[in-house]
């Protein structure tokens, strides 16, 4: 058995596309959705996020499993229920940051899920709900800055 990690690497890259093939088609027969919104369902959870790690070697998973703890995931992601206070608060950032930055409602949502912001507005959302709209304009921008 080769166990050198370039090789394993290059194993996980070449069963990624197999891998996505399965699960997306799993995920467009089970939701009844077009692959664009599966892959948007699937790119912005953490089980891809996983499948991309080496050392996860999620990949081995079958396709059920995978699918499984992908609703999980999205399961557990609704029932966290944001309160109506932070719920308007992340309206609020995804409304100004857009105009500011003068992007499409798609483009927001990509950028904003790809590098977390969602999760940190919610994590910073005591301090920040208190500053004013510049403050956390630049606030999101710093932080998609050193996510990049």
């Amino acid at each position: 058995m080769n166990s050198d990690p370039k090789h394993n690497d290059a194993l996980g890259l070449s069963m990624l596309p197999f891998v996505m093939r399965e699960l997306a088609a799993t995920v467009m027969k089970r939701k009844s959705l077009p692959l664009e919104d599966a892959l948007f369902y699937i790119y912005s959870s953490r089980i891809y996020r996983s499948l991309l790690d080496e050392n996860t070697k999620l990949w081995y998973q079958s396709t059920s499993s995978l699918y499984d703890d992908l609703e999980k995931e999205k399961a557990g992601e609704k029932e966290r229920n944001d309160s109506p206070g932070v719920l308007l608060f992340l309206m609020f950032c995804v409304e100004n940051y857009r105009e500011a930055k003068k992007m499409s409602a798609e483009e927001l949502l990509v950028c904003f899920v790809r590098h977390g912001v969602f999760e940190f507005l919610r994590e910073n959302y005591e301090m920040l709900h208190t500053q004013d709209t510049c403050y956390i304009l630049d606030s999101i921008t710093a932080y998609i800055r050193k996510r990049r």
